[in-house]
């Protein structure tokens, strides 16, 4: 693990000054993954999304402030019935196109695009949909220091399909993510 990130670390100070960027993405969600419905019944229901999301990123810088950036975000989810507890994971692959303004060491953006999804390792909970399509959207502000790239953000993607739909709970179509980025 050390040496993968010492080779990452060694590769993406000579990827700095090229068009291209690499990093690292954590962030929590602003906005809860499920709702849980007030329905009268004796049967045993939760769901929770962890409140952590993290993963790689890619980018391809464009003339003019554009990039087109390719996310991988790994997120672990938690459902409860009678069954038991059962962990899930959620990855999630935006691919977005990001627009720079200005050109000083603060950059404020904004981003838009498509995301895929899938949720894996599910047994007791019967979901509607494992895969997922949407649309997001994003904005933030990128600083340079030195040789990293350290942008905050706020995106929200609304996804086509429920996840969850059932009498007792429900997964959310749209939801809200603060990110952090460290890239080279």
């Amino acid at each position: 693990m050390i040496k993968t990130f010492l080779v990452f670390s060694v590769l993406a100070v000579a990827a700095s000054a090229q068009p291209f960027g690499v990093g690292l993405k954590v962030g929590v969600p602003a906005t809860d993954a499920y709702r849980i419905l007030p329905f009268p019944t004796f049967a045993v229901f939760d769901a929770t999304a962890k409140p952590f999301t993290w993963g790689p990123y890619a980018e391809l810088r464009l003339p003019a402030g554009m990039a087109v950036e390719v996310d991988a975000l790994h997120r672990n989810h938690e459902f409860l019935t009678a069954a038991g507890m059962e962990t899930a994971q959620s990855w999630e692959f935006p691919i977005l196109l990001k627009h720079r303004i200005g050109s000083h060491i603060i950059k404020p953006y904004f981003e838009g695009g498509v995301t895929l999804s899938h949720i894996s390792d599910v047994t007791v909970v019967n979901l509607s949909n494992r895969s997922n399509f949407g649309l997001v959207v994003g904005g933030g502000l990128e600083f340079k220091f030195l040789f990293l790239r350290l942008a905050p953000e706020l995106r929200y993607s609304a996804y086509a399909l429920k996840t969850l739909d059932q009498q007792l709970g429900e997964s959310r179509r749209g939801q809200l993510a603060v990110l952090f980025s460290v890239g080279f």
